[in-house]
């Protein structure tokens, strides 16, 4: 079975690099953003 990749457009990636710089803990922001850690590394 093949699995789905989602595609973020590139609002939510501006977006999501603003979040993690401003706060102190990835893994809450992660959370609230509904992904995961892994990705806000990459």
């Amino acid at each position: 079975m093949k699995t789905v990749r989602k595609i973020y457009d590139m609002s939510f990636k501006e977006k999501t690099v603003e979040l993690s710089n401003k706060r102190f803990n990835i893994n809450e922001l992660a959370i609230e953003l509904g992904i995961r850690v892994t990705l806000l590394y990459k």
